[in-house]
């Protein structure tokens, strides 16, 4: 008789809360400098755990704070420069480096500045519609950011994830992919308990989780910046006094012909 699948994840969920009592995320402010915007240090963060532990991603953004003054240089960055900062031995690191850098270009094309604060003023599925159309943008890195940032109901599952819940026999024959995955627990989490499931999930993957192939240079979709064309000055009152002047002369020109 084959296994419920619901019934699997009820009971590794339990077993995941034994062991990893103190699972829980970070504090949003935590170490942040002045003048960081809290949303925005979760999206980076988040693009460092994708397919990563927690504890590598840590490093790697200690590292990146060591190489870049702000993260407005790591936006306008090579991402060659960018994956040397992650380290070698990083996953996916060329390829999360192109991903990142034109998230944050998507970004500041979009705001003006680099900054997600607006996600608060959005609806729920407003927000969540922005974050996965960022360019670029994994969609295990847009479901981290709204569960843990905006605490909306979302199910944050990148490979390493996937593979262990596959391990476990609990996920169906239709799931096949991450993302799938992800789709699957949403509908088997309450959006109450999403957090706790997420963070569980994370500490059985920083435990166990396995790091996916790594290619030295990888064949990835190409993410072309967009171009950041400055914006257009509102005419000075000077610029529309010569107009009217303009106006005006054409005018009296056109009436000096008609009494002709």
């Amino acid at each position: 008789m084959s296994t419920d699948p619901a019934k699997a994840l009820a009971a590794l969920l339990k077993k995941l809360a034994a062991r990893y009592p103190a699972a829980a995320p970070e504090p949003l402010n935590a170490g942040l400098d002045e003048g960081v915007d809290p949303m925005l240090n979760l999206y980076v963060q988040s693009f460092l755990v994708w397919d990563a532990s927690t504890g590598q991603a840590r490093a790697a953004m200690k590292r990146l704070r060591e190489t870049f003054v702000d993260f407005n240089e790591l936006r306008i960055a090579f991402a060659d420069e960018i994956a040397a900062a992650f380290g070698e031995r990083y996953p996916r690191g060329y390829e999360r480096a192109l991903r990142l850098r034109s998230g944050l270009h998507d970004i500041f094309r979009r705001e003006h500045s680099l900054s997600l604060s607006r996600l608060s003023e959005l609806s729920k599925r407003e927000a969540r519609g922005y974050l996965e159309s960022l360019d670029g943008t994994p969609a295990y890195v847009a479901s981290r950011v709204f569960l843990f940032g905006l605490g909306g109901h979302a199910m944050p599952v990148d490979q390493r994830i996937a593979d262990l819940l596959a391990g476990e026999a609990i996920l169906g024959d239709d799931v096949t992919d991450a993302e799938s995955a992800a789709a699957w627990l949403e509908r088997q989490v309450r959006a109450g308990d999403g957090v706790h499931v997420g963070s569980l999930l994370q500490a059985w993957s920083d435990d166990e989780g396995a790091t996916p192939k790594r290619e030295r240079r990888p064949d990835v979709p190409v993410f072309a910046p967009p171009d950041l064309t400055e914006p257009v000055p509102d005419a000075t009152p000077q610029d529309t006094k010569a107009k009217k002047v303009r106006k005006k002369s054409k005018t009296a020109r056109k009436s000096s012909r008609s009494a002709d």
